[in-house]
């Protein structure tokens, strides 16, 4: 085995360094992959209380709520590009409070969910 190793790195070293590269790319891409996973599966993370902190994105993930449903009521234009805005900055942009927000929030949820209910047979 060790020969083999030795003799790939001698005579190909430029295809080894490539594949080592590729490991550690789809190792990086796993590990992103299976930690994101295994945070939004813990119920203290789903429908949490929005803080001031939190990104529409985090939002989003939480209620399980689609950029479609969740952008309007967050005051967000579609087609807008991509800001890294927080709730608080979006609540005070829009002279709401954090309460008013979250109400809001919970009413767009309540409405995704019962439309998503009709839907299955």
């Amino acid at each position: 085995m060790i020969d083999r190793i030795k003799y790939l790195w001698a005579r190909h070293r430029l295809v080894v360094i490539a594949f080592l590269s590729v490991l550690v790319i789809i190792g990086y891409f796993a590990i992103k992959t299976f930690s994101a996973m295994i945070y939004w599966q813990d119920p203290a993370h789903k429908n949490q209380d929005i803080e001031p902190w939190m990104t529409p994105r985090y939002v989003s993930l939480s209620y399980r709520l689609p950029p479609e449903i969740l952008g309007p009521v967050l005051f967000l234009e579609k087609g807008a590009p991509p800001r890294r805005i927080s709730i608080g900055k979006i609540a005070a942009e829009n002279n709401l409070t954090i309460e008013e927000l979250q109400a809001r929030i919970d009413e767009a949820a309540a409405a995704w969910w019962a439309e998503l209910a009709r839907k299955k047979p």
